[in-house]
This record gives structure tokens, C-alpha cells and sequence, in this order.
């Protein structure tokens, strides 16, 4: 299996309403691509795959979530892309809502929800195809 199919399979879930599978397809694809980018491994999986998106998006914003600041690469790790992988679905304090726009929001009280927008997919997406070390994979697109 390539990049490149990562990312078809997220677009196919995504276009179906299969949100969580189309984010751990194209979260595999961004690890996966961050790894390509920074093959001799001395940085660790999650810190790769941080460093990555965080050189795509200089303005990366951190937001509070458990009571904590996060910056989004990190929640895309630790609490997408590890709980997916990990535990077979994302925590019950995260919840999509529908944008194409980059929107996030920290809820309060009662619920303390993390609401992140659908269209941080296709940023997630868009860092994976536009990325100098895909070139090729992504040629004809």
C-alpha cells in the first residue's frame, strides 16, 4: 500500500460520511509522509509527525483541551491518530462539526467537548499531497 492510497481511501470514507475512518486513513498517510520526510529516524513517531504539520501551518494555534494547551499537530497525534489506532475510536470529548473552514472549538462547561471542524481533513490531506518528498506519488493529481 502507498501514500497514495491512503489518501484515496480517506477521500472515499470521507465522501461517504465516514469521518473517523477517513481521518485515521489520511492520519496514517501524514505519519507515513513525515517519516519520508525525516528518514534517519532520531526523532520519535509522534514528535516526527508534530514537527511535520507544524512546518505546513507557521501559525499553528494552541488550544485548551483536559485542561491543558495543546497545539493541534499534537491533538491530531495523541488524541486522533492514537486513539483510533490504539483504541478503535476517537475519545467522547472530541466531536466533529460540519465546516470546510479550519474551526475549532474548546467547549465549557457542561460537556467540555473539543469540536473540531471537518475541514481540518483537508488541511491534513492537502499537507500529504502538496509535500515535496511526495512529488512523484502525487504527480498526476
Amino acid at each position: 500500500m502507498s501514500i497514495r492510497k491512503r489518501i484515496q481511501d480517506s477521500l472515499l470514507l470521507y465522501k461517504n460520511g465516514h469521518y473517523e475512518g477517513a481521518f485515521l486513513n489520511a492520519l496514517v498517510a501524514v505519519a507515513a509522509t513525515a517519516r519520508r520526510e525525516d528518514p534517519d529516524r532520531k526523532m520519535k513517531d509522534g514528535d516526527c509527525f508534530e514537527a511535520f504539520l507544524n512546518k505546513r501551518h507557521r501559525n499553528i494555534l494552541q488550544v485548551e483541551f483536559r485542561g491543558e494547551l495543546h497545539t493541534i499537530p499534537h491533538i491530531f497525534y495523541k488524541w486522533f491518530r492514537c486513539e483510533l489506532v490504539h483504541e478503535g475510536g476517537l475519545p467522547i470529548d472530541v466531536e466533529f462539526i460540519e465546516s470546510d473552514q479550519l474551526s475549532l472549538r474548546a467547549g465549557g462547561a457542561p460537556n467540555y467537548v473539543l469540536k473540531m471542524s471537518q475541514g481540518w481533513f483537508n488541511w491534513l490531506v492537502a499537507a500529504v499531497v502538496e509535500a515535496a518528498c511526495n512529488k512523484e506519488e502525487f504527480a498526476n493529481t
